[in-house]
């Protein structure tokens, strides 16, 4: 869902979907439920030790909203709800000249969500941060819902929402929330994918209510997105190993020896426990399934071992895996983030774009490469759309495949503004040629890459000059030179966020990913979009209200 942020790149506004107050109110139960034997309370005991220095360090700043809450729940025992402690944002930059509008697309805008559903809680009418699966007619959205859960967690809350369509996205029925597993809650970080079966799957963040761990899990649909199971575990720790999964990713593809069959790869970021060693480490795992979603096996792309003293560490994420089609070559690539402070100065971090690669079905990887070294997108990690208006960044790389050229894409802000850098490897990711697909006085966030027979096609947002925000399609035979369209059938503003109009987001939160998926000959696209208004007895001259949009081409 997105990263903590702090007072200047990622040090100053506490970020993430949930507002971290929202799971402090269940800790006690979680901290204490099996407290009374010297096995659990030692296990406490270590958790405790974990969250404490992992929360000393930045990398818990780096966490997406979920694992804060996972962590925050693990380290403190505190049941008052508090809202996130906001920094000063730097000053917005002054506007240069507006350039020409991008010329329209002219495709039909679909809502995906159905906001007359949002009666539940007063301004938790969030549906945003976006994801696609397509199978023949069918195809599924999935976004996180802030509408189904109160101020504190319960065994009915659920952030992880879905619609289908039985049409080819004509038009789209509002299917609620996944249903959540037994022992778990579903907390977003929506990913879809289809095989060649017609079958759909929906990775999510699960919050383990027995001992406050943060798992990734799986549901799986045979109907279109209609309905779904439960979502199972990828990974689930012994009860006593603190741990902590973060910002999953989800494909399916060939397998490379059994061509016929498609095996799912779910990647993440970790950060785990080991009672026994008393080490704590940070992860890039990769888990593969050969049965459809019904078990999975774990293998770590990368691992790194966090110092117990100082405020040092490397870690991932936004991992996102691609299998090769024509090979069943797995990929994944993630932005990495080191940081040398051994004495707890402040140092900065160091950024970059990495990918992996596995050529036996995701069982071992080889050495990772990097990519490029990457500016962070805005120094304060938050784009400017007005006064209370902000959207949070982040590096997370995008990637395609065609014909045998892979390329990554993502947001960065080497060249003072926020654009779109584009690396290409024709070697299988050896080695790598990059530039910057988008320029000028606006800024563009949360590029969305996909290829097919006809291209190339790069979705994004883009800041006017006057602060709205339009949604962006490049369309390239070559990834050198991009024909653009505006996706979106009007601008739309920011929406509220410092502070927060809905009571359980985290400020700055807007999403922090949108959709593009090539199917056939199609594209499909589907955004967090703001057009909307709505007025309550809060906003009495409205605000705007963040639904799901979805396009194709």
């Amino acid at each position: 869902m997105a990263r903590l942020i702090l007072r200047r790149r990622r040090t100053g506004v506490a970020a993430g979907v949930l507002a971290v107050g929202l799971a402090l109110l269940c800790s006690a139960a979680l901290t204490g439920a099996f407290a009374g034997t010297s096995s659990t309370t030692r296990a406490n005991s270590a958790r405790l030790r974990f969250a404490q220095h992992i929360l000393k360090t930045r990398a818990a700043q780096l966490m997406t909203g979920p694992a804060q809450a996972a962590l925050h729940i693990q380290a403190t025992g505190d049941r008052q709800l508090t809202q996130a402690v906001v920094g000063q944002p730097l000053a917005p930059a002054t506007s240069a000249a507006a350039k020409a509008a991008v010329p329209s697309a002219h495709l039909r805008n679909v809502r995906v969500n159905n906001p007359l559903l949002d009666t539940n809680q007063v301004d938790q009418t969030t549906q945003s941060e976006t994801t696609i699966a397509v199978a023949g007619r069918h195809v599924a959205v999935g976004y996180n819902d802030s509408q189904q859960t109160g101020l504190a967690l319960t065994a009915g809350s659920d952030l992880t929402g879905y619609s289908y369509s039985a049409n080819r996205g004509k038009s789209f029925t509002d299917g609620g929330d996944l249903p959540n597993a037994r022992e778990f809650v579903n907390l977003g970080d929506p990913w879809m994918a289809s095989d060649r079966s017609g079958a759909m799957y929906y990775s999510t963040l699960a919050l383990d209510f027995f001992n406050g761990n943060l798992d990734v899990a799986v549901a799986k649909s045979t109907n279109g997105g209609k309905t779904w199971s439960r979502p199972v575990p990828v990974f689930r720790p012994p009860f006593t190993v603190p741990y902590m999964g973060d910002k999953d990713a989800l494909t399916a593809g060939p397998d490379p020896v059994v061509k016929t069959r498609d095996n799912l790869y779910v990647a993440y970021d970790d950060f785990t426990f080991d009672v026994q060693t008393n080490q704590a480490f940070t992860g890039l795992p990769v888990v593969r399934s050969i049965d459809g979603g019904k078990t999975w096996h774990l293998a770590y792309a990368d691992r790194f071992v966090l110092p117990t003293s100082g405020c040092s560490f490397q870690q991932y994420i936004g991992a996102t895996p691609i299998v090769d089609s024509a090979t069943g070559t797995l990929y994944v690539t993630a932005e990495k983030i080191v940081v040398n402070d051994p004495h707890c100065m402040g140092a900065p971090p160091m950024l970059s774009e990495r990918i992996f690669k596995s050529t036996d079905g995701g069982k071992t990887f080889g050495p990772g490469v990097k990519i490029a070294n990457v500016t962070a997108a805005t120094p304060d990690g938050l784009l400017f759309l007005g006064p209370g208006r902000y959207m949070r960044t982040a590096e997370f790389p995008s990637i395609a495949i065609r014909g045998g050229t892979i390329y990554v894409a993502w947001n960065d802000g080497g060249q003072g503004h926020s654009h779109i850098r584009l690396a290409t490897s024709t070697n299988g990711g050896s080695a790598w040629s990059v530039s910057f697909a988008t320029g000028g006085s606006g800024d563009e966030v949360q590029p969305a890459l996909s290829a097919d027979s006809r291209g190339l096609h790069l979705l994004y947002y883009h800041r006017n000059s006057n602060n709205t925000l339009d949604v962006l399609i490049g369309n390239s035979l070559n990834g050198t030179s991009f024909t653009t369209r505006r996706v979106n059938s009007r601008p739309f503003r920011g929406t509220l966020t410092i502070p927060q109009f809905d009571p359980v987001l985290a400020f700055g939160y807007m999403g922090d990913y949108i959709a593009n998926v090539s199917h056939g000959s199609r594209d499909y696209f589907a955004w967090g979009d703001n057009r909307d208004h709505v007025t309550d007895f809060m906003f009495p001259q409205g605000r705007n209200d963040p639904d799901v949009f979805f396009a194709k081409q």
